[in-house]
């Protein structure tokens, strides 16, 4: 019978310890080289997904309005977890949240009698809406026309000290007629 040296008849169990930090340090150079990227693409969706949202508020405000044909406001409120939440008088931000209410008598102010529609929370605070043109208001009259209003809504990141390219911002257009658009870049 012939015998094996025990130094052939090594069993390899798992890495050594250069194998694994070397793997290690692989991982984390590719980590940092993909990092920025995955950042802009985060910040894209949010951006997409939010000013997606405000776009389908709009288009309810307007299918309610037709429906019950009558007015119907979707404006901006500084606390949508208020008991009684009210449109805010006049502000930029809508990155507080929005209600929609059936405005029985269009003064674009919810009192107790109108019904409220939709409440939407604050946005993620990662991202910014504006309406550059201080309408904290926005009517749809019983036929689906705009009352007296085009707007362009800004949805953008909520970046610290960078600068915010176009290809990240998006624009919520309406037209008097009703037409909701979503668009890449500044209004």
């Amino acid at each position: 019978m012939h015998h094996v040296p025990s130094s052939f008849c090594r069993v390899s169990r798992g890495f050594s310890w250069v194998e694994l930090l070397v793997t290690l340090a692989i991982l984390g150079i590719l980590s940092a080289l993909g990092a920025p990227g995955l950042r802009a693409l985060l910040e894209q969706r949010a951006v997409s997904t939010q000013a997606g949202a405000l776009a389908d508020a709009l288009r309810l405000t307007r299918a309610e309005a037709v429906k019950r044909r009558q007015r119907v406001t979707i404006c901006n409120t500084p606390n949508p977890d208020a008991a009684t939440p009210v449109c805010a008088s006049a502000s930029t931000n809508w990155s507080t949240g929005w209600l929609i209410f059936a405005d029985a008598n269009g003064n674009k102010v919810r009192e107790a009698h109108e019904a409220l529609l939709h409440l939407q929370q604050a946005l993620t605070p990662t991202v910014g809406l504006t309406l550059p043109h201080n309408k904290p208001a926005i009517t749809f009259g019983g036929v689906g026309l705009a009352v007296a209003n085009n707007a362009s809504f800004l949805v953008q990141p909520m970046s610290f000290g960078t600068s915010t390219t176009p290809m990240v911002q998006r624009c919520v257009r309406l037209a008097v007629s009703g037409r909701v658009r979503v668009l890449q870049g500044a209004c």
